[in-house]
């Protein structure tokens, strides 16, 4: 019987010990749960705010590209309006464009013509209808890439 009472009260030191080991390990297991909660909780807090100064940046840069094509779109449109402007100026006569011409002066273009003759200047020389239309266009395109490009370079710097 001593046998058996000495059996006995190991099996029960046995599963008092391994109760008291288990909730130790439960405790040890808790902790281990609180601190990594801990530290996943810090680390997602730092990536909030590293993604709330990412964006507060990615907009203040958004506004600055859009404060400098606001301004090169309205340089672009006073150019236009400045070119429609000359359109309009040379159409109505209130402008003149000018072509800077010569005629050469060789014997074989000049007519034949006495002494006492002369010859009448008649009008300077102008652009045709459809050479006009390709100076305004090419001036439009000119200030338009010219602006275009100015708006690059702000937007790079």
């Amino acid at each position: 019987m001593n046998k058996y009472i000495l059996l006995a009260g190991f099996l029960v030191a046995f599963v008092a010990g391994w109760q008291v080991q288990g909730w130790r390990m439960g405790e040890q297991i808790a902790e281990a749960n609180t601190r990594t909660a801990e530290t996943l909780k810090s680390i997602a807090v730092a990536a909030a705010n590293k993604q709330r100064e990412l964006q507060n940046e990615l907009d203040t840069k958004q506004a600055k590209w859009a404060a400098i094509e606001a301004e090169q779109y309205a340089l672009l449109r006073d150019a236009e309006k400045q070119n429609d402007q000359l359109r309009t100026d040379v159409d109505a006569g209130r402008k003149r464009l000018r072509v800077n011409a010569s005629c050469p002066a060789s014997a074989d273009n000049l007519p034949e013509t006495g002494p006492n003759s002369s010859v009448d200047n008649g009008t300077g020389p102008e652009l045709n209808a459809d050479a006009r239309r390709n100076y305004y266009a090419l001036r439009s395109g000119i200030e338009r890439v010219t602006k275009q490009l100015m708006a690059c370079q702000a937007r790079l710097r």
